[in-house]
């Protein structure tokens, strides 16, 4: 199913936006079209003809969502339209030229909101153009598509507790005033398959229905969302103490913890060389004890010695893990005791 935003034969069909969640694959699919192609794709009709066909992380459509604080869907995609409807036949393919450029720009991105939206958009102005009263033509697509993209006006769908990552139910009582009219309620519930395995939901007049079955249902079924500390995409998990989102950012992060094992290695090399200068006192002083002819009292010094060597070491070592001190530091100190043994030994 093409789409381009230049004038044409309409869409009398109703267009859908399907979702398809997974719980247990943790996926959601999204589909546009016509209904009866929708529900041939969703049995495995891969032939069928759709606007759009696309499986996603479980929360991206809620945490993608298009938001326009600046309001460009209304002043770049409705206005020239609006003008269009109520212009002659003159100006009318600059303002079409203008929104379509615009919607299409949006469309192309492949992200399903903006797909149907600008889908819906373009094709309710064709719809427009055929009454003979334009006028009212033009009033009723204005209501109807202002509503529509009011959405993407407001805060974004997606709440969540930062403490429980636990998503808060959708109450679109608190986000349109006045009397909610019952088309714009309205979710229509589908299980393509014989066995009832697969639920979808279909909207068509707002998308208010979909974001707040959505919700309910991650609601309902306690997953939790986490802010990844790789790329920092947000993600649902079963629990708290999933930090990563996915594969990629897991071999991220154990490159990520290699590099910072090796840093460290490098900075406790002091205490290798410690650790060696230990051994090589003690091989002095071993090899001292076996010659007769060192005086005790000698022997007794370098022990004494090797004591003071040890006690001082452990304090240096204890400056370098409050940051006191630095390890280039202490091993150069290490390497200058070393002649404290020789000394004592020339003397004998």
């Amino acid at each position: 199913m093409e789409m381009e935003f230049v004038r044409h034969e309409p869409c009398y069909d109703r267009i859908l936006l399907v979702l398809s969640l997974d719980r247990q694959k943790k996926k959601e699919r999204v589909l546009i079209g016509e209904e009866l192609q929708i529900r041939f794709r969703l049995r495995g009709n891969m032939d069928a003809d759709v606007l759009c066909d696309v499986t996603r992380p479980l929360g991206t459509f809620l945490a993608e969502f298009e938001h326009d604080p600046d309001g460009e869907w209304s002043r770049l995609g409705l206005a020239p339209l609006r003008e269009a409807l109520h212009s002659n036949r003159w100006r009318q393919p600059a303002l079409e030229q203008s929104a379509g450029e615009f919607l299409s720009k949006k469309y192309l991105t492949g992200d399903p909101v903006r797909m149907y939206a600008a889908f819906r958009i373009w094709n309710d102005y064709l719809l427009a153009r055929e009454p003979r009263e334009r006028a009212k033509a033009c009033d009723r697509f204005m209501d109807k598509m202002s509503h529509f993209t009011q959405m993407f006006q407001e805060r974004s769908p997606l709440r969540f507790d930062p403490d429980t990552g636990k998503p808060e139910r959708f109450h679109i009582s608190s986000r349109v005033f006045g009397t909610v009219p019952a088309e714009e309620t309205r979710l229509d519930l589908w299980y393509p398959d014989n066995k009832r395995n697969t639920e979808c939901v279909a909207a068509y007049a707002s998308l208010y229905p979909a974001v707040t079955y959505y919700l309910n249902r991650l609601n309902d079924w306690g997953l939790h969302f986490r802010k990844c500390k790789i790329c920092g995409r947000l993600f649902l998990a079963e629990s708290l103490r999933y930090e990563l989102c996915s594969d990629k950012c897991r071999k991220a992060q154990a490159l990520q913890n290699k590099r910072e094992f090796d840093e460290r290695a490098r900075d406790n090399n002091y205490d290798l060389v410690y650790k060696n200068e230990c051994q090589h006192w003690r091989n002095i002083i071993n090899k001292a004890k076996k010659n007769p002819g060192l005086p005790a009292d000698r022997l007794e010094k370098m022990q004494a010695a090797f004591e003071a060597f040890k006690k001082e070491a452990l304090q240096r070592k204890k400056a370098i893990k409050t940051e006191k001190a630095s390890p280039k530091n202490f091993t150069d100190w290490l390497y200058q005791q070393s002649s404290i043994l020789t000394d004592l030994l020339e003397e004998s």
